[in-house]
């Protein structure tokens, strides 16, 4: 009798606990959202800490709300007023520099998560059409090739290189549709972004959306770079070059090693030391990139498209 006397309490306990009805009801309520962050607190902070912060300098982010700015047509609507663009780049930046769940980031802004949502829709593709009219990320025109491949030259000795080429995993959510595609061979979900860089691991184009289970030379073949450099509207000035590792395929444009089967000579191996010292900047571009927004280590969100835009968002502020 003591025992089932005990266990009819354990069970209102933890109803009380778990299953009390006022938790319902506090759900429903409007949380109070942090006021001012933007506002009040970030003009605040010095040149470092806002750098430390949001990953940018304060003479970049002033130069991309003036370009944006330019670009920007204010929308006619009711109730609201528009959000002010310093304060949406402001979000933008903060959500990929910055780990922190979208939540939080709403909170942090106080603002709804949906804005939030809103909000980084709507600032990448300013994003993208400051990119396009202000070629923040461009391809390399005669003199800055000229630039570039004598930087590559000086590290040691390799001729004609204009940029190297490769892909990398951006880890996502899994899909709703075709979950298997994304699904790469270290078997997680992800979408490809293939870069482009120069010398200083700068990105000079940049491709990304395409599923992670494909190849890096399928990835190539259905990029934009590939069929602007087969239609003549990519160049490469003065006998340059790009150079690539083993999973592109050589072409009169980009440069590849030797296949290592074991029968390499001794002038093949030292052409791939070479070789590869001149690639690994594509592959230290990516490093700081994840490392500067991080939130391109894992993006939580299913939505295909703003995935993209936040990829190809993050690569222009790495400028």
């Amino acid at each position: 009798m003591e025992l089932a006397e005990g266990l009819v309490m354990a069970i209102s306990l933890a109803k009380d606990l778990f299953f009390d009805d006022s938790y319902e009801e506090s759900a429903n309520k409007v949380l109070p959202k942090v006021e001012g962050f933007a506002e009040d607190i970030v003009p605040r902070f010095s040149g470092r800490q806002f750098q430390q912060h949001f990953r940018i300098t304060v003479t970049t982010f002033e130069d991309l709300i003036i370009k944006i700015s330019a670009i920007h047509v204010s929308e006619i609507r009711v109730g609201h007023p528009e959000m002010a663009i310093d304060k949406q780049l402001l979000i933008t930046i903060w959500s990929l520099s910055n780990l922190e769940s979208f939540r939080s980031v709403a909170d942090r802004f106080g603002i709804s998560k949906s804005t939030c949502w809103d909000v980084l829709y709507r600032t990448c593709k300013m994003l993208l059409q400051a990119n396009e009219r202000y070629k923040i990320i461009t391809w390399p025109n005669a003199a800055r090739s000229l630039i570039i491949s004598e930087h590559f030259r000086q590290l040691n000795g390799f001729p004609g290189i204009i940029g190297a080429i490769d892909g990398t995993h951006i880890r996502i959510l899994k899909p709703k549709d075709n979950p298997n595609s994304y699904c790469n061979r270290k078997h997680y979900h992800s979408v490809l972004l293939q870069g482009v860089c120069d010398h200083q691991k700068l990105f000079t184009d940049v491709y990304a959306g395409e599923p992670g289970s494909i190849h890096d030379l399928r990835l190539f073949r259905k990029s934009d770079l590939c069929q602007r450099i087969t239609t003549g509207e990519v160049t490469f000035p003065n006998d340059t070059h790009l150079v690539g590792d083993l999973a592109y395929s050589l072409s009169r444009y980009l440069i590849v090693g030797f296949k290592n089967i074991g029968v390499l000579t001794a002038r093949q191996k030292n052409f791939n030391y070479k070789l590869s010292q001149c690639r690994v900047v594509m592959e230290n571009a990516f490093g700081y990139l994840k490392g500067r927004f991080r939130r391109l280590k894992s993006l939580e969100t299913v939505r295909l498209d703003l995935i993209s835009l936040l990829i190809v968002s993050g690569c222009i502020l790495h400028r």
